[in-house]
């Protein structure tokens, strides 16, 4: 069944009587009076007939028009915007009618704006989408690059300045998980040092806490092969001969 707003002869009747006021107004150049596409309009709904128009022909050309509502909107108001509708074919609706009223005359420009509608819909919501994508992945980014940068601290320490190193991280916001697994690789490279705590799943804080006389009491003697592990020891070698 083809839809109403898609057959040739319409069915519907305002829709029909808003077509034939066009066809009246702009083919036979009927321009004459205040609201000549709104004149044309009563006189189709009126069956042919003229006339001054009344609020009971407002009323049912405007279904939201109350002419006992005396705080409602004055009937000059919905003809004015009558005229408005039909002259431009359905693409603008003033108040006080309701949107209602553009698929009740111009069916088609109904399904035109509210396609148009739907895509501007998608529209933002693809935008918020890709904002959303965008921070996303700014945030994953600024994350992966304070990990990477608290491994590089920490490769630069030695035991004993490990809880230094967690005091300026506790509040950076990375796990626990990444800082215990970059821990343990890291502890691995000492010699005495105990690791059982690193492997023992708890926070960092609770690591340290069983840690701390072990960190604190490390011997001169480890302390100085501690040293000795550090990435930024220079090894100086022979001078080229000339």
């Amino acid at each position: 069944m083809i839809p109403n707003h898609l057959a040739l002869i319409p069915v519907n009747p305002f829709q029909h009587a808003a077509l034939q006021a066009i066809i009246d107004v702009e083919d036979r150049q009927q321009r004459r009076g205040r609201y000549p596409y709104a004149q044309a309009l009563f006189r189709q709904l009126r069956g042919g007939k003229g006339g001054c128009i009344s609020a009971s022909d407002v009323k049912r050309a405007a279904a939201n028009y109350c002419p006992a509502d005396r705080c409602g909107e004055p009937k000059e108001r919905y003809i004015e915007a009558l005229n408005v509708l039909i002259e431009s074919r359905g693409q603008v609706c003033t108040l006080p009618l309701s949107g209602c009223a553009v698929g009740q005359y111009f069916p088609d420009s109904e399904h035109r704006l509210r396609d148009r509608r739907y895509k501007q819909w998608d529209f933002k919501a693809n935008r918020r989408d890709r904002n959303v994508d965008k921070a996303r992945t700014q945030k994953r980014r600024r994350y992966q690059a304070a990990v990477a940068q608290a491994e590089i601290d920490l490769a630069f320490i030695t035991p004993s300045q490990l809880p230094v190193w967690y005091a300026r991280l506790k509040n950076s916001g990375i796990f626990d998980d990444d800082l215990n697994d970059m821990v343990q690789a890291w502890g691995r490279r000492f010699v005495g040092l105990k690791d059982a705590p690193l492997r023992s799943g708890l926070p960092m804080w609770a690591i340290l806490v069983e840690m701390r006389d072990e960190l604190a009491d490390r011997s001169e003697h480890e302390r100085w092969f501690d040293g000795l592990q550090l990435p930024n020891k220079l090894t100086f070698g022979a001078a080229p001969r000339g």
